[in-house]
């Protein structure tokens, strides 16, 4: 399969032509405490700075995050890879 490139130049980065600014994010509780606070993030410069909280929250604030991953182990799959023979029986 081969896929066309279409919005971009094979030469250049996909970033060149949009311009980024530094702004700081906080996420605060209901009672004005911080929970969050991550300076100097780089966001392309059309965003508000409501989009630029809500990328700070879902994608660098790692609350909930374990600091490990438990293997599972799952039917069909040989250490962590599908097994490709049984993708052919079915």
């Amino acid at each position: 399969m081969k896929i066309q490139r279409r919005f971009t130049a094979g030469k250049s980065s996909p970033y060149d032509g949009i311009t980024f600014k530094s702004t700081s994010c906080e996420i605060k509780n209901p009672d004005g405490t911080v929970v969050f606070k991550l300076e100097d993030v780089k966001v392309p410069e059309t965003w508000s700075q409501v989009a630029s909280d809500v990328l700070a929250q879902k994608y660098f604030r790692k609350a909930g995050v374990p600091a490990y991953l438990k293997a599972i182990p799952e039917k069909g799959c040989l250490h962590g890879f599908l097994d490709a023979n049984l993708i052919r029986k079915n």
